[in-house]
């Protein structure tokens, strides 16, 4: 399931007036009950379970006051977590540098999957660093793309990951 933009554009809203930042939203048909998942973060990039109790009741209440999800349904609320998505340009911008795992459509829609340092950032394309080699990727072609093989410390701290070079497949 593909949520739409109202959906997307109702939710962002919610979670930003409450002072974080909605990196991604998914709506997953799960047997009877679609589950609408959101990822959130804040600047300092430490979300807590309170903060996500936070913000699934006030996306919940807002949601219930629209019809924009038909029939009952999960909502789950959590942070992105070590493998965080990166699902904006300004996602890449922000975590130049680090190490990534870019799945995208190559020419004539051949799926592969590149992993390496985020080395730079286009408007319209990212470009990652791998055994030596610079993929360029545009946005409009990546499928998914996460923050992968970072260093994190139990504290919250984030180190600046593993700066060993990837391969494409």
């Amino acid at each position: 399931m593909i949520p739409d933009e109202r959906l997307s554009s109702v939710v962002e809203k919610e979670v930003g007036l409450l002072g974080y930042e909605l990196v991604r939203l998914d709506l997953i048909s799960r047997g009877r009950r679609p589950v609408l998942r959101l990822f959130i973060d804040r600047e300092d990039g430490s979300v807590s379970v309170a903060d996500c109790v936070k913000v699934t009741k006030a996306v919940g209440f807002v949601l219930e006051g629209e019809d924009l999800i038909q029939g009952p349904y999960n909502l789950e609320v959590s942070s992105p977590g070590i493998n965080r998505p990166l699902a904006r340009p300004a996602h890449f911008e922000r975590f130049t540098g680090h190490g990534a795992r870019v799945e995208y459509f190559a020419g004539a829609g051949e799926k592969k999957t590149v992993i390496g340092e985020i080395a730079r950032v286009s408007e319209d394309s990212v470009v990652i660093l791998a055994a030596g080699e610079e993929t360029p990727v545009r946005f409009d072609r990546i499928i998914k793309a996460n923050l992968h093989g970072e260093n994190w410390d139990i504290g919250g701290t984030k180190g600046r990951g593993n700066k060993r070079a990837g391969k494409s497949r």
